[in-house]
C-alpha cells in the first residue's frame, strides 16, 4: 500500500509530518510520501497531482479537510481516489460513520481500512460541507431594509428575513436570527432555525433550500467572502471514497 500524506498548516495534532509518515510505515504502508501545505487551493492541488493510484491520507482540522475534499470534487476525484482521515478536530459525523477517535487506531485504519463510498452535503455553488453550515445576517447590515421598484410597492421591514424549506416542509418564512445545518448520517441532514432568543424549530430531511436577506454563509468553519441571498444544500449519499 503506497500512501501520500497531506497535512495542512502546523502540527496541531502534536505530531510532525515525519512522525506520521513513520507511523503509517509501521502500520503496514509500503511508502508514505509526506506533504505539508498551506491552506490555499493552489497549495493543496500540488500533492493531488502526485497521487497516481496512491491512497491519500489527510491530516487536517475540519476547515482543512473541507478544502482538500472540495479540490478533489472539482477535479472529479472525490469518488475514485481512496482517502483516509486523521482528524485534528472531534467531528460528530466522522464519529458516527466509524472513524476512530484514538490516533493509533486512525493510523491503522488509514493503512488497513477498506474504502467505501459515504455521503457528503453538496451546495449549488459547487462546494461541499463535511460537518455543518450556518447562515445568518451579513455583519453590519442595516436593521431596516427597504425593497421595491418604481412599478412595485415599496416595503420596509425590520430584522433579517429568511425562507427555509427542508424537502417539502416549510421551516421558516419570516424574521429569524439565523439557521444552521448539520450532517446526521450518510443520507440525512438536520436544519435548525433560531426564531428568537429561546425559540428554535428543527426539521430533518435530504435537502435545505434557503432564500434570505444578505447573509454570511459559513461552511465547516469557513465563511464566504461576499454576502449571499440564496443557497441550496442537499445530501449526496455516496460521493466520497473513505477508508473505514
Amino acid at each position: 500500500m503506497d500512501t501520500v500524506l497531506v497535512g495542512i498548516g502546523g502540527a496541531d495534532s502534536g505530531r510532525t509530518a515525519a512522525d506520521t509518515a513513520a507511523a503509517l510505515i509501521d502500520a503496514g504502508a509500503d511508502t508514505a510520501q509526506p506533504w505539508l501545505v498551506a491552506s490555499t487551493p493552489a497549495a493543496v492541488d500540488e500533492p493531488l497531482e502526485h497521487l497516481a493510484g496512491r491512497r491519500l491520507v489527510i491530516d487536517a482540522d475540519l476547515a482543512g479537510l473541507q478544502l482538500i475534499l472540495s479540490r478533489l470534487l472539482r477535479k472529479g476525484l472525490l469518488g475514485s481516489v481512496e482517502t483516509a482521515v486523521l482528524p485534528r478536530d472531534r467531528l460528530g459525523y466522522l464519529d458516527r460513520i466509524g472513524v476512530p477517535r484514538r490516533p493509533a487506531d486512525q493510523i491503522r485504519v488509514a493503512v488497513q481500512g477498506r474504502p467505501r463510498l459515504i455521503g457528503v452535503v453538496k451546495d449549488d455553488s459547487g462546494g461541499l460541507c463535511v460537518e455543518q453550515a450556518t447562515v445568518g445576517p451579513w455583519p453590519n447590515r442595516p436593521d431596516r431594509v427597504t425593497t421595491g421598484t418604481p412599478t412595485m410597492p415599496v416595503v420596509t421591514r425590520s430584522g433579517w428575513w429568511l425562507r427555509a424549506v427542508v424537502d417539502d416542509q416549510l421551516l421558516c418564512d419570516g424574521v429569524a436570527h439565523g439557521v444552521s445545518m448539520r450532517r446526521l448520517g450518510t443520507e440525512e441532514l438536520e436544519a435548525t432555525v433560531r426564531l428568537g432568543r429561546w425559540r428554535t424549530k428543527t426539521l430533518r430531511g435530504r435537502s435545505l433550500q434557503l432564500a434570505c436577506d444578505e447573509a454570511l454563509i459559513t461552511q465547516d468553519g469557513v465563511g464566504r467572502e461576499r454576502p449571499r441571498g440564496k443557497r441550496t444544500f442537499w445530501s449526496e449519499p455516496k460521493l466520497w471514497r473513505l477508508c473505514l
